[in-house]
This record gives structure tokens, sequence and C-alpha cells, in this order.
């Protein structure tokens, strides 16, 4: 099994609305929003570990498809881990 963590911050984002609409897709893949700033996955297969990461590019890549984002939106940074998850970690969950 595998997780999948994401951290991921826009240049001139303004009112949130590209983050705000990433938010809802990471939502829909059951990312889930941490403490820390970053949106963590429960542990999955590998293969949708690859599909979770395959969608949050594809959201990314062209941030003025959304007509409420401002067309100077661009991405700043974007951090993705995909860990596999040991045995034990998935017994104490």
């Amino acid at each position: 099994m595998w997780r999948v963590i994401i951290r991921i911050g826009y240049f001139n984002d303004v009112g949130s609305r590209l983050r705000n609409r990433v938010i809802q897709s990471f939502q829909i893949l059951g990312l889930q929003n941490t403490a820390t700033g970053t949106f963590e996955s429960p542990a999955v297969p590998r293969a949708r570990a690859a599909q979770h990461l395959a969608s949050v590019l594809q959201a990314i890549a062209d941030p003025q498809q959304f007509p409420e984002v401002d067309p100077i939106c661009e991405l700043k940074h974007l951090w993705v881990y995909i860990d596999r998850v040991s045995p034990e970690v998935l017994e104490e969950e």
C-alpha cells in the first residue's frame, strides 16, 4: 500500500480561487488536509497512488482552465511524496 502527500502553493491566487478548486479535487480523491498544510491520502494500492498524482498534475497544469482563476495565477511550488506504508502503520490505522 502507498500514501500520497502533497503540498502546493501559488503566485497571484487572488481570493484563493485556484487553491479552492484544487482542494475540491483533492477531497474527491480522498486526500485530507493535515494540520501542517499538506494533503495526505489514506493507504491505497500503487496504481491508485499514481492516479492521485496524475489527477493533481492535470488540475494544476493549466490554472486558467477554471474561469474564476486570475489570468496571472501560476504555480509557486508543488511537493509530492509517494511512500510505501509499512504493515505496522496499517495495523495502527
